[in-house]
């Protein structure tokens, strides 16, 4: 028996689902370096879904429904999960990242619960915009942790992110925990209000809402995973999506890992997102995501906009 069969559900799902991130991460730079990254097909309202993104969603969520029967998963639900004959064994999964994990302790409230309390909210490969068009830093893949509607951990793996001789890196986060992994914050005091937004989406709602925040600089950035790292790292005051575009998948482990950093991600209203698995996987009332200041951003946009 392996030291990780005495952890918490919670802190042997997220070891494994860890594991897995980096090895999609490592899958989807495969697929690029291959050529074959252009293989493109249309989910929906000129949203691009790549052979990267079923091949990586097919490693995560396969391999998490088998070891883990009783979770909860939810995923982009046009990628049909085929059973799988080379799923890697639990515990290579779950030991792979052990020493890392036990940095992180788990918070009291969290020490029981069970598989069947967690529904698991996997992004395979946010940012399919930015991969499909070479703008790989906005790449990352994403898997949250809730329970009872709450965001309370996540991973938010950058497969592309590049520092000295290090290539790809994992940020992740439990609520009332902290954040670990390779997560760099700005040493420089950050000036004026600068806002990351999204260059697909520039309807009149979402430059009014950008207005409505007053920024000294409006970085265009694509992808939640990349933005909300943006803010946690302080390199961007605000995040601000004011349109339909998100879903939960998409917000989960960013909110976890923001929240578990001192930040909030809310809708850009103010309002919490609820991450209970029901058939309504949409955010339609966009995201905003800041460290400080939440309430503020929040009060400006509503007096502005509707949605």
């Amino acid at each position: 028996m392996t030291a990780s069969h005495s952890l918490p559900v919670l802190m042997r799902v997220l070891s494994a689902s860890l594991t897995l991130a980096k090895r999609a991460g490592q899958l989807i730079k495969d697929v690029q370096m291959s050529g074959k990254s252009l293989d493109i097909v249309d989910k929906g309202h000129n949203d691009p879904q790549t052979r990267a993104d079923r091949a990586s969603q097919q490693l995560i969520i396969s391999a998490l429904a088998q070891h883990f029967p009783q979770l909860t998963i939810r995923g982009e639900e046009n990628i049909t999960i085929e059973n799988s004959s080379d799923t890697p064994d639990i515990n290579e999964l779950v030991d792979a990242n052990l020493q890392e994990v036990l940095q992180a302790t788990c918070p009291t409230e969290f020490h029981e619960l069970q598989e069947k309390d967690l529904v698991v909210w996997v992004d395979p490969l946010d940012g399919t915009r930015e991969f499909t068009e070479g703008r790989l830093e906005g790449v990352t893949v994403l898997i949250g942790f809730a329970t009872q509607g709450n965001a309370i951990g996540g991973i938010i793996h950058q497969p592309f992110y590049t520092d000295g001789n290090e290539h790809g890196r994992s940020v992740w986060g439990i609520v009332n925990s902290g954040v670990y992994g390779k997560c760099v914050l700005n040493s420089k005091p950050l000036a004026g209000r600068i806002l990351a937004g999204s260059l697909s989406h520039r309807s009149k709602t979402v430059i009014d809402a950008v207005n409505a925040c007053e920024p000294s600089e409006v970085l265009q950035a694509g992808g939640c995973g990349y933005k909300v790292l943006l803010v946690l790292e302080r390199r961007v005051h605000v995040y601000v999506h004011a349109s339909r575009g998100c879903s939960l998948w998409d917000t989960c482990a960013p909110e976890a890992v923001l929240k578990a950093g001192g930040g909030m991600l809310t809708d850009v209203f103010g309002n919490k997102i609820s991450y209970l698995s029901t058939n309504e996987t949409s955010v339609k009332t966009g995201v905003l995501a800041t460290m400080e200041n939440h309430d503020w951003y929040a009060r400006r946009i509503r007096e502005t906009i509707t949605l």
